[in-house]
């Protein structure tokens, strides 16, 4: 599950970009001998995952040598590098070609400006969402599209869709049982979704949550919690947010939960080794060493701010990973949060991105993570209360929200003394 997360992700943001950017550096040998040894120094000596075993690295890189070999771009050299650290079997591991790590700090891409997901089953790509000021936003895509075919060839994989700025998609698609067709330029789009609010019911506020990432606007959630105060009910919808910055997930726990709430522990290299050292005991059992530990992450004080009171429903799916996952665990846990979905990514460990050789960067873990209840997230996820759909057609009602909806009203109705 982890590496088929890790692999999704970085095909997206390999197909989302273009192949040539100004200001990126021209592919050479020297070049890609310079990144793989900068990779090798790093993964080798300064990664850690309590229980992973970073000294086969050598022979995981070895197992792509052909690939590194034949590698005559940014991108193959990328394919071949994150082929072999899939193989470590964790998240939070992966090269970024310069163009990649341009678009992140940028905040934009080069693309038809969708989110996709994959549906074998329906012999397409289904469109999940449409960035605004895009191509496939002027051109009237709307979500829940099904793209099954891209310049006369059919359309089954992410790849299927890639291209260069400039060039056209002749799109043709399925929607409410028609096919239409549609020209798609690619260009740059930013993808930063804004937070939203919407009432499912008057009593009922939904707040979106699409990253934590860059994007993450404080002042904006900061207004949007300010107006759902009133809600009886609130839903945290955390659907394909892919998770991002700590200190942004804590600002939105803040509104959540009371100050000083423990919301997990970190389990870096020292709190392993010092508890080895200290207790003689194995460094298998992560809950001991973050009791043993014992300085769990919690929310902060902040002057004026009452968290909400009411009645929570989280809102996860198989996209919603890393930061997005804590908070989910962490109101379940604490605040007896109902949870409703599809299990989480269970891709939680705390990374650093790095700057390395030629405008490269390479994102690698350095602590593992556990909940207040002592659950290890990576590899595991946060498994919902209440499992529902939450991929839907063009037209059909967002079956998830409908069911949190149930659940919290239930869940208000034996408060004040219901049946």
């Amino acid at each position: 599950m982890r590496i088929r997360v890790l692999s999704f992700v970085f095909a997206l943001l390999v197909s989302a970009i273009a192949l040539a950017q100004p200001g990126v550096p021209k592919f050479t040998p020297e070049l890609k001998e310079a990144v793989i040894k900068d990779v090798n120094e790093i993964v080798s000596q300064t990664a850690f995952v309590p229980g992973v075993d970073f000294s086969k690295w050598p022979e995981f890189i070895k197992g792509e040598q052909a690939g590194l070999d034949k590698a005559a771009s940014h991108r193959d050299l990328i394919v071949a590098v994150n082929t072999a650290l899939t193989k470590f079997g964790i998240s939070h591991i992966v090269l970024s070609s310069p163009e990649m790590a341009m678009a992140r700090s940028q905040r934009k891409f080069v693309g038809l400006g969708i989110q996709i997901e994959i549906e074998p089953e329906e012999k397409g790509i289904r469109v999940v969402n449409v960035y605004p000021g895009s191509g496939a936003a002027e051109a009237g895509l709307q979500p829940g599209d099904l793209i099954f075919e891209n310049n006369g060839k059919p359309v089954k994989v992410q790849p299927d869709l890639a291209g260069v700025e400039g060039e056209e998609a002749n799109i043709k698609l399925h929607r409410e049982g028609k096919i239409m067709s549609f020209k798609i330029v690619r260009r740059p789009f930013s993808n930063v979704r804004p937070e939203t609010i919407s009432w499912p019911t008057p009593d009922t506020a939904r707040i979106q949550i699409p990253t934590f990432d860059l994007s993450y606007d404080n002042e904006r959630v900061d207004k949007l919690m300010d107006e759902a105060s009133k809600a009886k009910n609130l839903i945290l919808d955390l659907r394909a947010n892919g998770g991002g910055a700590v200190m942004n997930m804590v600002h939105l726990l803040n509104h959540l939960v009371p100050a000083q709430t423990p919301i997990g522990s970190f389990i870096g290299r020292s709190a392993v080794n010092n508890y080895v050292k200290e207790t003689g005991e194995k460094p298998d059992n992560l809950a001991k060493i973050a009791t043993w530990n014992a300085k769990p992450l919690k929310t902060q004080k902040v002057k004026g701010l009452e968290p909400y009171k009411g009645n929570i429903a989280v809102l996860i799916d198989g996209g919603s990973g890393s930061a997005s996952e804590i908070t989910a665990a962490a109101l379940q846990e604490v605040r007896g949060a109902s949870v409703v979905g599809q299990k989480s990514a269970g891709a939680v460990l705390v990374s650093v991105i790095r700057p390395i050789s030629n405008g490269y960067t390479l994102q690698y873990p350095i602590t593992d993570f556990v909940t207040p209840n002592g659950v290890r997230l990576e590899g595991n996820g946060v498994v919902p209360l209440l499992e529902t759909k939450t991929n839907f057609k063009f037209g059909e009602k967002d079956e998830a929200i409908e069911k949190a909806v149930l659940l919290l009203n239930r869940i208000a109705l034996k408060s004040n003394g219901g049946g």
